[in-house]
């Protein structure tokens, strides 16, 4: 994969992540859930009267973007490639320039966290926490002269990076936090924090995309795109703009794409099962005569025989990203999600095939699943072979009996899939994608 677009290697993770292992006789035409549900949700809640510093947030992966919105008619659409620098000289119109001054100093976000600390900002956190490729986190907290914002932090690179290393994507101000505070906050278009109204930020930049109002305040957010929008909401009692949340999620010149192809320790130690076995626990297969555990390295498949198409494949993934992979062997194709466990970006050889997958309407591989079920065998075989394990049936109304066999201590997208039809199996597939441990 030559560095492709953002919303490709998200929506490769949307369905990574949304696929349930066998469900349906479909092949990979998965819908991908609505990308930015719960960034909205979160950007449209009711704040509190009192904020509380927020606990430590899990990191989240982040989804694909869809076709960019207009901006409002009082608006030009900026630049989209263009990176201005972290502190600007001079405040731009544009509210979709998403900048804006704190005391005097011009904010461009996104900006590094090392060009953010230089500005007089402390962050309370550990910088050495580590973001994966394509992730942001919901909250972080700095200081500055007894003051606090919040961030969120941002890796759109190809490597895992420290905090210290990722952006910052956008800021939140609120007067909870600024109580007191006699720093003048300038938005463009000289919109002024504590100082304009409704009818003056409707009048610098239009309608808003979305509003929200409430008895204590009159929220409007002002939408460029999914992940790059900004929420202004002014408070009732004081007729006052008295919150703003910036969010810019757009890639930064500058950052790590290197591929490294150092072979990652975790392929090193891939170990050939001795046997296939019973156990449908073990995500053992037997394919074309050799048997494998599911996840394997894309490498040792190669070894065995199978050919990369290099047409339907990504030749690279990013560090803990998902990616897809064609390997054809004795005229039949398996195409299957790969998964990238290192903390690098590095070729697709050195990541890990998670399903196999034989059928009767193609591809017609070799399969075989623990206690020897392949496609052609009977119901009667697959009740007897899946009696002992975790294994949940569902007939459909066009004849179809799916046997979904899992580990109970596992994730249900992890699992052995047989489908029956006219009491005959037509198709068997399997899917893990839990980083194995050696």
């Amino acid at each position: 994969m030559k560095k492709k677009t953002m919303a490709l290697l998200l929506a490769i993770s949307c369905v990574l992540s949304a696929t349930a292992c066998g469900a349906t006789e479909a092949e990979e035409a998965k819908e991908l859930p609505e990308a930015g549900a719960e960034l909205q949700e979160e950007l449209h809640e009711e704040e509190p009267e009192e904020v509380e510093e927020p606990e430590a947030e899990e990191e989240t992966e982040i989804e694909e973007e869809p076709e960019a919105k207009e901006a409002p008619e009082a608006e030009e659409e900026p630049e989209k490639e263009e990176n201005k620098p972290a502190a600007a000289g001079a405040l731009s119109d544009n509210l979709y320039d998403f900048q804006l001054s704190i005391d005097g100093t011009v904010y461009q976000f996104p900006m590094f966290y090392a060009d953010f600390e230089a500005l007089g900002w402390a962050y309370d956190g550990d910088p050495t926490n580590t973001l994966s490729a394509n992730q942001y986190t919901s909250v972080e907290v700095w200081k500055k002269d007894g003051f606090r914002v919040y961030t969120r932090f941002a890796n759109l690179s190809m490597n895992a990076v420290p905090y210290s290393e990722s952006m910052v994507a956008g800021i939140t101000l609120d007067q909870y936090n600024l109580k007191d505070c006699d720093w003048e906050i300038i938005l463009p278009g000289g919109i002024q924090y504590g100082v304009a109204d409704a009818d003056a930020i409707k009048k610098a930049y239009g309608e808003p995309t979305s509003d929200h109002d409430s008895d204590l305040s009159y929220s409007m957010t002002y939408q460029y795109d999914f992940y790059r929008e900004i929420k202004l909401s002014v408070d009732k009692e004081k007729n006052a703009l008295s919150e703003v949340k910036l969010l810019n999620l757009v890639e930064m010149e500058g950052v790590d794409n290197s591929i490294n192809e150092e072979v990652p320790e975790l392929v090193k130690a891939y170990q050939v099962p001795e046997a296939l076995g019973d156990d449908f626990y073990a995500y053992t297969v037997e394919m074309e005569g050799v048997v494998y555990s599911l996840p394997c390295p894309v490498s040792v498949l190669v070894e065995n025989g199978f050919t990369i198409n290099t047409e339907g494949s990504d030749s690279e993934v990013a560090a803990g990203g998902v990616g897809w992979v064609d390997l054809t062997y004795n005229n039949q194709t398996l195409h299957t999600m790969v998964k990238n466990y290192a903390d690098y970006a590095t070729i697709v050889e050195n990541c890990f095939a998670v399903s196999m997958k034989s059928s009767v309407n193609g591809p017609k591989f070799d399969l075989v699943f623990p206690g020897g079920i392949k496609v052609g065998d009977s119901e009667d075989a697959v009740k007897k072979a899946t009696a002992k394990f975790n294994c949940e049936t569902e007939t459909s109304d066009s004849g179809f009996t799916y046997y979904e066999v899992f580990d109970p201590d596992g994730s249900s997208l992890d699992c052995y899939s047989i489908v029956v039809k006219d009491g005959s199996v037509c198709t068997i597939e399997i899917e893990n994608s839990k980083e194995p441990k050696y």
